[in-house]
């Protein structure tokens, strides 16, 4: 078997700019086309996240079929499938509180000079956004752009003595008009 340590993508999970690991943007925005290629303008760097990085949760429930008197499967049937992105924002800035309480992005706007903002909490409102993870490793690039999400969990908000913030989401990842939810990009030098 050949050395396939050159092959892993994301293990620095250092994003394409040096530093950005998660992006979002209002869903229909222009969509990535590969792994490398430079973001639109409307995709906005959501800042550093914790330790844990990024889940991505793929959950199917199936129904098993059989035929009367027999005890073998005759076909398995998929009921549910959902796919889940988890992640914990370690800043807080505008756009990580925009997404946690759910508004729309570029919606909040700190005041220039003091950095005052203010946003509201209250009955649930559907903002959907579109997502991409960007990973770099060396030459290896690896990219998952989700092309419609929407925040369908909030984590706990701790303050706590010599705690940072963190603003953790659950995000549900939807289908596009295609019937696909993610658009997975790779370059791996090592493959060709």
């Amino acid at each position: 078997m050949s050395d396939n340590r050159n092959m892993l993508a994301g293990i620095s999970a250092t994003g394409a700019d040096g530093t950005g690991l998660v992006w979002m943007a209002a869903s229909g925005s222009t969509a990535p086309t590969d792994a490398t290629t430079a973001l639109a303008a409307a995709w906005k760097n959501m800042g550093g996240i914790t330790e844990a990085g990024i889940s991505v949760k793929q959950s199917t429930s199936t129904t098993k079929k059989k035929f009367y008197g027999s005890p073998n499967v005759q076909r398995v049937l998929v009921t549910d499938q959902e796919t889940t992105i988890e992640v914990a924002f370690g800043e807080t800035n505008a756009r990580v509180m925009e997404v946690f309480w759910r508004k729309a992005l570029l919606s909040i706007t700190p005041t220039v000079g003091t950095g005052a903002w203010a946003t509201t909490g209250g009955n649930y409102s559907r903002q959907l956004y579109a997502l991409v993870t960007d990973m770099v490793d060396g030459s290896n690039r690896f990219r998952l752009y989700f092309p419609s999400v929407e925040v369908t969990g909030q984590g706990d908000i701790k303050i706590s003595n010599s705690e940072t913030l963190e603003w953790g989401v659950t995000l549900t990842a939807y289908p596009d008009t295609s019937g696909n939810y993610v658009y997975p990009f790779g370059l791996q030098p090592a493959l060709g």
